[in-house]
């Protein structure tokens, strides 16, 4: 077997050096050794013992399983994804994080992407494998890093600010027409610490016209998102325990106060509830905080809510829906008992929650069919939210 080529990298925050890296060219690490000097910048999910490091690492990563990665690693010459995050210096629009190769001398001004020009090569790519590159566009930058699965790319408008470009699953625009249609039960109620979604064109397989959806970056070089499986990597959970109040438990540690931890999740559970929102997992619950003076900032606004409203049910099965049996990814697997976390029944306004479904007007035309059955499916969570807020344990009713 070939020996792997192993290079030296310091992981920085910032320009804080936090550990010494041995990475080999397919990206996987090895021995490190960390900077007792600096230890407060190191990563909080890598804190607890070697393990949880080697883990963050490789989370940091963009999903091998991302639809499209396949080929544009091909594309692109990279061997795996990991080859592709070190040679763009593990960069990423989400924190502060990157590798400096040892005996570089290499500033954060230097690469970071929040100042510097780039062009997510790779994101185009998973969105459109047809994509020809044009050399003239070539930036030293291929890509950040982002999770999840669905295609994804950043890209930076006119006045500079930094934006992400996401795609659907098969032939559908649900799941971007689903981010707008949350993005106005938002806004209906007043709620401000939610990511604002917009349509846009985009060229997917084949060169041909879809339709994605748009929403700029909320962190920047002063604000920076840690993921809430991130910050459960920092305590020891039970077997089958749900992950609320261990996260709770976190963010109090954190400064986080009571009232508004409390407050924002009594939100977000309920509003999830509405949509039929399956996908709360960890990774789509964030908080911000300082990078420089690692202050707590408070949650990440509301993002990822595209695997709502029943998108991946076909029409012909959709009149076997159960909503009281509807099972989640997120702090407990039904979704019913997920509202037994509720503190405040009232935190979300009933009568603002009534809604227009024209946006889904814009999916393609067969499947305009779902329309009234997707607006039946609301009405009547509308109502058993309504019961809820009257006082009925919607998890004790249906067993």
């Amino acid at each position: 077997m070939a020996k792997k080529n192993v290079k030296e990298y310091y992981l920085m925050h910032k320009d804080i050096p936090v550990c010494l890296m041995e990475i080999s060219d397919d990206g996987s690490l090895g021995k490190y050794r960390k900077n007792s000097d600096a230890w407060e910048h190191f990563p909080l999910g890598g804190q607890m013992n070697e393990m949880k490091f080697h883990d963050w690492w490789k989370d940091r990563a963009i999903p091998k399983t991302r639809n499209g990665a396949k080929s544009a690693l091909q594309r692109l010459g990279y061997s795996s994804t990991n080859s592709a995050l070190v040679d763009n210096l593990a960069l990423s629009l989400s924190d502060c994080y990157w590798i400096k190769p040892r005996g570089e001398d290499l500033l954060w001004k230097d690469v970071n992407l929040f100042t510097n020009d780039f062009v997510d090569t790779f994101g185009e790519l998973t969105i459109n494998k047809d994509h020809l590159i044009d050399i003239r566009k070539e930036t030293k930058f291929k890509f950040a890093t982002s999770q999840g699965e669905l295609q994804k790319k950043w890209c930076i408008d006119s006045t500079g600010k930094r934006y992400m470009i996401k795609g659907n699953y098969g032939q559908s625009y649900q799941q971007s027409l689903n981010e707008l249609f949350a993005t106005t039960l938002h806004m209906q109620q007043g709620f401000d610490n939610f990511t604002e979604y917009s349509l846009t064109l985009l060229k997917v397989e084949g060169d041909i016209d879809g339709i994605g959806c748009l929403s700029y970056d909320y962190c920047s070089e002063n604000i920076e998102s840690i993921s809430a499986w991130e910050l459960l990597q920092t305590v020891k959970i039970r077997q089958n325990e749900s992950f609320y109040f261990p996260l709770k438990n976190v963010c109090l540690k954190l400064g986080m106060s009571e009232e508004y931890f409390t407050r924002f999740m009594d939100y977000e559970i309920m509003t999830d509830y509405l949509l039929s929102n399956t996908d709360r997992h960890m990774n789509n619950i964030a908080i911000l905080r300082n990078p420089d003076t690692l202050e707590l900032l408070g949650f990440a606004p509301i993002y990822d809510s595209g695997n709502s409203m029943f998108y991946n049910i076909p029409y012909d099965q959709m009149y076997k829906i159960r909503i009281d049996e509807i099972k989640t990814h997120s702090f407990v697997e039904r979704e019913s008992k997920l509202l037994s976390y509720v503190q405040n029944r009232k935190t979300v306004d009933i009568n603002k929650a009534l809604m227009d479904f024209d946006i889904y007007t814009k999916d393609l035309y067969e499947r305009q069919i779902r329309i009234p059955k997707l607006k039946e499916l609301y009405d009547k969570k509308l109502s058993m939210l309504s019961a809820f807020q009257d006082g009925k344990d919607l998890w004790k009713t249906f067993r």
